[in-house]
């Protein structure tokens, strides 16, 4: 969900350059899942609920299942798990649960066994707020309104083998229940712990895991396998959400992991997990919060954010950065405040505007734009609008306020970013330029090239006309 999007090539060779050997796909794509042919990376594909709401009969759904799931792994992709919906039962910020959710997944189930794709597991992600608020984890229950349609999505799971869906948000978990910051970590410097019987619990990931094992116990299903679909630390948006905290959540989790000690109630065992996120989103809601945006390793432009050692070596090195991408040119947006100084009336309604069509979650509280001045933050929201337009001219103007520089505004503490380049869409001999990397015709199979490469192939052709010249 980002104006800016890495070429599919790009993100497989980032995957096996840092030794990441599966993926998640919130919203798998014909264009997409190609490039992961022979790749040798596992994919988790999502048929979301918006789509299954629409979808009118089984035949909808195998039809689906045979474009998004049964052609790609003909072609190579190595899919392993189908996601129907996701956290269908939570309330934290839906109007209404997914109570259907049982029957989607039979009905996919079928799809899959008929397409003979049995090896291919079907199952759901929840959030945290499936299980009851306790202080401890033997306390664990699902929550009341739920229960008999956990029972029978448990029966199902059982039945075909597939793994409980968890999704842990640290930093979330301990603001909701007041506790320390120092109770996400691993590295075990807070003096805040949980006694629960003979067990003594120093971190939320355990605490909230042995909750769910209480409540599958209670549930009848006590060896439910568990997986992690989603957990991590954003870097900004968010009080105690920067890069030295995620450095030091995902190094204490990745050494956790490693040791395979698993949990006071399930001890010595292996826990898989899917790290949110690989980059940033600026699309993302954020209802729940600014840092919903900043959940990345990654920045937009394929740079990495902080140290991570993803074959959990425990090396102090930061991953490798995305290869051939091309940033737009130094261009930036700013308030002229030496024309308009003391409009600031006027000048807030641009930038309540630009705000609303950009990303101006950096200047949130806690985040790392919230010390600017007046002129700095009415800049700040004028460039980000500017360069998620894609540096189009007529984006700059605010009647006047704004004027483009080549000069960069950034601060010591607040980075003004640049826009990638997007790519370009080669359409049966037509050129399209997709803005941002987004492809705007469904029904075609466009080779997608880099801009950058163009323009290496244009510096080929301009040498090649020199040298012929030259002799």
């Amino acid at each position: 969900m980002a104006t800016q999007k890495l070429v599919p090539s790009m993100v497989v060779d980032l995957l096996l350059q840092n030794g990441i050997p599966e993926l998640k796909l919130f919203s798998p794509s014909q264009y997409v899942l190609p490039a992961f042919a022979n790749s040798s990376i596992g994919l988790s594909v999502m048929f979301q609920e918006h789509q299954l709401r629409w979808t009118n009969n089984s035949k909808d759904i195998h039809d689906w299942i045979e474009k998004y799931i049964k052609k790609p792994v003909d072609e190579g992709v190595d899919i392993r798990y189908l996601y129907v919906g996701n956290e269908p039962f939570s309330r934290k910020y839906k109007k209404r649960t997914f109570d259907d959710v049982v029957y989607y997944l039979g009905e996919a189930r079928k799809s899959l066994d008929r397409h003979n794709l049995s090896h291919i597991k079907t199952t759901t992600a929840h959030f945290t707020d499936i299980l009851t608020n306790v202080t401890k984890p033997s306390e664990g229950d699902f929550r009341e309104d739920i229960k008999e349609l956990m029972i029978n999505l448990l029966k199902f799971l059982k039945e075909t083998n597939s793994p409980f869906v968890i999704n842990i948000f640290p930093i979330y978990l301990v603001a909701s229940k007041e506790m320390p910051v120092d109770f996400t970590f691993f590295d075990e410097h807070s003096n805040y712990t949980i006694k629960d019987g003979p067990h003594i619990y120093n971190n939320i990931f355990t605490l909230t895991y042995d909750t769910l094992v209480s409540a599958l116990t209670k549930a009848g299903y006590p060896d439910t396998d568990i997986i992690v679909g989603q957990i991590g630390w954003p870097t900004d948006g968010y009080q105690n959400a920067n890069p030295k905290n995620a450095e030091r959540y995902h190094r204490g989790l990745l050494r956790y992991l490693k040791r395979n000690e698993g949990t006071p109630l399930r001890p010595n065992r292996t826990i898989d997990v899917y790290i949110t996120a690989l980059s940033d989103e600026n699309r993302m809601i954020i209802q729940w919060g600014e840092y919903q945006r900043h959940w990345g390793i990654y920045r937009h432009d394929g740079s990495p954010k902080y140290k991570i050692d993803f074959s959990m070596k425990d090396r102090h090195s930061e991953p490798t950065t995305a290869k051939g991408t091309v940033k737009m040119p130094n261009r930036w947006c700013r308030y002229n405040d030496n024309i308009f100084n003391g409009s600031r009336e006027k000048v807030m309604e641009h930038v309540n505007h630009a705000c609303s069509k950009s990303d101006c979650t950096l200047l949130s509280p806690g985040a790392t734009c919230d010390n600017l001045n007046f002129t700095w933050n009415a800049s700040f929201a004028f460039n980000m609008y500017f360069q998620m337009n894609s540096q189009k001219i007529n984006y700059c103007d605010f009647n006047g306020y704004g004027y483009i520089t080549t000069n960069d505004p950034s601060t010591p503490t607040c980075r003004f970013p640049i826009e990638i380049l997007s790519v370009e869409v080669i359409d049966n001999g037509a050129i399209q330029v997709a803005s941002s990397g987004e492809i705007s015709k469904e029904h075609t199979n466009p080779s997608i090239l880099p801009i950058g490469l163009a323009l290496s192939a244009l510096v080929c052709i301009i040498l090649l006309l020199c040298l012929l010249m030259w002799f």
